[in-house]
């Protein structure tokens, strides 16, 4: 009898768990169309970096309707509220009519020798973009 409820007890524990990871996945979907965030030039050259967070609402269509900043950096904003409004999810994946939060991180590293700087744009969903750049540091000997 007790090997048949910890039987039991196992089953709804896996059952349970798999329910609550599918279940994440569509709760924060990414969108299915994105502008490309981009790291703002003179923020890059004042080497500015911070995290940018914003809420926004989403219609039935999957469209972004509404955005605006909570916090950042004033040199950071413009470029992440532009891209969120260029977001689009599958109609129906994310709950309308309804505030859902995000965070834009921007971070830059040190670029020693002189060139284009690279970008690397990471998002495992719409809860937190990472953007990360590059900016050409003098070596002092």
């Amino acid at each position: 009898m007790n090997a048949l409820r910890i039987g039991v007890i196992l089953v709804l524990l896996v059952t349970v768990s798999m329910t609550a990871r599918s279940a994440s996945k569509e709760l924060f979907p990414k969108p299915i169309f994105s502008q490309l965030p981009m790291y703002p030039e003179l923020a890059r050259r004042a080497h500015v970096a911070g995290t940018v967070r914003l809420w926004f609402v989403v219609n039935g269509n999957g469209e972004v309707v509404e955005v605006q900043s909570i916090s950042g950096n004033p040199m950071l904003r413009d470029d992440a509220v532009g891209v969120v409004r260029t977001w689009r999810f599958p109609a129906n994946s994310i709950a309308s009519n309804v505030r859902h939060e995000t965070e834009f991180v921007y971070v830059l590293n040190a670029q020693l020798n002189e060139g284009e700087p690279k970008l690397t744009v990471s998002m495992a969903d719409f809860r937190q973009i990472e953007i990360v750049s590059e900016v050409h540091v003098d070596v002092i000997e």
